[in-house]
């Protein structure tokens, strides 16, 4: 996928519209999604996304449909109707937060991120309420619950993204990979679906010691 970053409107007209649509975002998280079925949950959050991309001034396109056509689940192959995404453990690189927008509006996945993610004004909340795996960098046993939740969670047909290199680059090129987190895809009986962002502006790199306020 590419994303390149506009310039349409102000900063101060930006800036309000995604305080706007941030608010708008919660009070769905908090009001409807522990009435609705996992799939219309899903199908808010990449509307929520997409949304959100635009007021950021970010334009999305996407070169490739994922490739994985069929889920398997409880060991059973089944085929997809057009209302399902196929179930799998997405594998991306991972070059700012923007990723996880962006990844959100294409493809229905739920996401592993480090444990400080938590501890952000208010997006942190938005992470947590979407069902986002966190995980404690420093700790080698958090590894084994985390592979348990999401081998859990691959097997009821939820997928999931993780970002193997465990850090953000400027997207040059990719960084080792810790691949303690694939063994989910086997154990749980899925694919693994790989997909690259590349983004058209290097503004977009969220690395080093950056804070979140920066970065916007």
């Amino acid at each position: 996928m590419v994303l390149k970053l506009l310039t349409v409107a102000t900063a101060p007209l930006r800036l309000l519209a995604v305080l706007v649509w941030v608010v708008m975002g919660l009070t769905a998280q908090f009001i409807l999604f522990r009435r609705v079925s996992p799939l219309v949950v899903r199908r808010i959050v990449a509307l929520w996304s997409k949304v959100m991309l635009s007021c950021l001034g970010v334009s999305l396109q996407t070169q490739q449909q994922p490739l994985v056509q069929t889920s398997r689940l409880n060991n059973q192959q089944s085929s997809l109707s057009s209302e399902a995404k196929p179930t799998a453990l997405y594998v991306c690189n991972h070059i700012s937060w923007l990723d996880i927008l962006s990844l959100q509006a294409v493809a229905p996945v739920v996401f592993v991120a480090k444990s400080e993610i938590k501890h952000w004004p208010v997006l942190g909340t938005m992470v947590a309420l979407a069902g986002t795996c966190f995980i404690e960098r420093d700790r080698r046993t958090a590894l084994r619950g985390v592979h348990t939740t999401l081998v859990r969670h691959l097997q009821a047909g939820q997928s999931i993204c993780i970002f193997p290199e465990g850090t953000t680059s400027d997207g040059a090129q990719v960084l080792p990979f810790h691949a303690g987190l694939l063994q989910a895809a086997i154990d749980a009986g899925v694919p693994v679906q790989t997909m690259r962002l590349d983004y058209s502006h290097p503004a977009a790199a969220f690395i080093g010691e950056m804070t979140l306020l920066q970065s916007l």
